[in-house]
């Protein structure tokens, strides 16, 4: 008997055969992504993110989209501006539970916020996002994200109170877009909610409320 017959005839050889070879996670591409939660594994993988990409009812037709939020924050838009927030909805006559809400930088991420591969990687995840969800209007919240998802460096005070429209690279079809104060900016600055207040009238009138 050869070694090659004695190792095929050898019982713990033939039991170690039969071991299957341990799974290895399929890498997730954002550009082939067509859910949300392929993009949410994708940023798991990449950057161990363990949170969410949005808030609220992903098949809303009114997507916010925010900046960035604070380290300890426990939902998009928390504490005192988290506060105003749900009371602005809510003088339109919504909540959280009936938006789409986002944050250009996801919860989680804020430390790579200064990170150039994260936000070559990160504008690709948020542009792929908006195309998943498909909201026909998209409010823009803060500086950051303006200057991020719009590449501009102007101002909310500059292009709040007009509708235009928004579409990303791989999108043919339009989003109806506006950009609003975000609750921080009014919180610190009283005297611009009566601007804001203008613009949530014309939000509440394209939703037909």
């Amino acid at each position: 008997m050869n070694l090659e017959e004695f190792k095929l005839n050898d019982p713990g050889a033939e039991k170690q055969m039969k071991i299957p070879p341990k799974e290895i996670a399929k890498k997730v591409s954002v550009h082939s992504s067509t859910s949300i939660e392929e993009l949410e594994k994708y940023l798991n993988q990449s950057y161990n993110f363990n949170s969410k990409l949005i808030e609220g009812n992903f098949e809303s037709k009114i997507l916010f989209f925010f900046g960035k939020c604070h380290k300890l924050d426990q939902k998009i838009l928390d504490n005192k501006s988290g506060e105003l927030f749900d009371k602005m909805l809510s003088s339109i006559k919504l909540k959280r539970a009936n938006i789409c809400l986002a944050s250009y930088i996801p919860r989680g991420l804020e430390n790579l916020y200064d990170d150039e591969g994260f936000l070559t990687q990160i504008q690709i995840v948020n542009y792929k996002l908006i195309e998943i969800i498909n909201p026909k209007y998209l409010i823009i919240m803060s500086n950051y994200c303006i200057k991020m998802l719009l590449a501009t460096d102007l101002s909310s005070m500059s292009l709040r109170g007009k509708w235009f429209d928004f579409n990303t690279p791989n999108d043919t079809t339009p989003k109806k877009c506006r950009v609003l104060y975000e609750p921080e900016i009014l919180v610190n600055n009283p005297e611009l909610k009566k601007d804001a207040w203008e613009d949530l009238k014309e939000i509440q009138k394209q939703l037909g409320g």
